[in-house]
């Protein structure tokens, strides 16, 4: 995406193509299980012991991290995420519009809801691309961390806060 379609626009027109059902979806996901990065169960389970709450915001699907979510013991309301909507026969109807993540701008909208519902002192987002990075504004995250284990995108890890290629590094930093 160029950038030239509002998030919005293009999400529903790519949905529109292919209009996943609900047993699509359950096959994929069995078909191709959601993987998780190496270390990052370790890091989550050494921040939930820390009473740090975790939350995952991202523009892909929320029937997609639930399963990672629970893998990680991240309660089903720390997602947000889009989220597919399936007719009584399992048809897909569309996607919910009032997810922030559906929007352009949205992981930032969601980080600011977190806050302003939490109330949180500092908020730390992690993540490897550009709509990640959108979340450092006034109101959002306070320090955003690169991850570029995966890929490592360089216009993103120019303007973080903070830059790691494998969640060790983070793992360091709170021992």
């Amino acid at each position: 995406m160029t950038g030239s379609v509002p998030f919005e626009e293009a999400l529903a027109a790519r949905l529109s193509l292919f209009k996943p059902s609900l047993y699509q979806v359950n096959e994929c996901m069995e078909k191709r299980p959601p993987r998780i990065s190496p270390g990052i169960a370790k890091l989550i389970k050494r921040l939930r012991a820390k009473n740090v709450d975790i939350y995952l915001v991202s523009g892909g699907f929320r029937q997609m991290f639930k399963p990672i979510a629970l893998e990680l013991g991240i309660p089903p309301e720390n997602i947000y995420a889009n989220q597919l909507l399936f007719g009584n026969s399992g048809e897909y109807v569309g996607f919910d519009p009032a997810e922030p993540t559906s929007r352009s701008g949205g992981k930032a909208i969601a980080v600011q809801q977190i806050r302003q519902m939490c109330s949180y002192k500092t908020l730390v987002m992690i993540g490897d691309g550009a709509t990640d990075l959108e979340a450092r504004q006034p109101g959002g995250a306070d320090l955003f961390i690169c991850y570029g284990g995966v890929q490592m995108r360089e216009a993103v890890a120019r303007k973080a806060d903070w830059v790691v290629s494998d969640f060790q590094e983070l793992m360091a930093y709170l021992a």
